[in-house]
């Protein structure tokens, strides 16, 4: 089965590295009817008592609208694949493999598998490496 491969548009944001801090972005977006499929949240690498969160997808001005308020904003420095498919063992280094023979350097990784499937979330630095990433990633099966 061959993967099934998109761009994804991650927003971030800060907040302040505190109990329910997340939850309450989160809050706020649902009520707008964001319906996230990736969130991603650590503390920030230089602020101390700040955290910053990562999130997609955010569709349309009313989710827009929302996640700005929220103090969100599309993480322009971040360009991100989705890939998904059937997962079997060893198909995570397959992929990474395929990359690292490319020369393609990933910023951030995050997968899940639940029964047969994988969802991987793939970030690169620029959009360049990630159109390669996709081509590369493409011929898989």
């Amino acid at each position: 089965m061959a993967l099934h491969i998109r761009r994804v548009e991650v927003w971030s944001g800060e907040l302040p590295d505190r109990p329910g801090a997340a939850a309450a972005t989160l809050e706020a977006l649902s009520r707008a009817g964001v319906n996230l499929q990736y969130v991603f949240a650590r503390p920030h690498p230089s602020k101390e008592d700040v955290g910053v969160i990562f999130l997609a997808p955010v569709v349309g001005p009313e989710q827009e609208r929302a996640a700005r308020n929220a103090g969100l904003a599309p993480a322009a420095n971040i360009a991100m694949l989705c890939a998904e498919g059937e997962n079997r063992p060893g198909r995570g280094a397959q992929m990474m493999s395929w990359l690292a023979v490319a020369g393609i350097n990933l910023r951030g990784m995050s997968v899940s598998a639940s029964d047969n499937r994988f969802t991987a979330y793939l970030a690169f630095d620029n959009h360049q490496s990630a159109t390669m990433a996709l081509q590369v990633l493409a011929g898989m099966v």
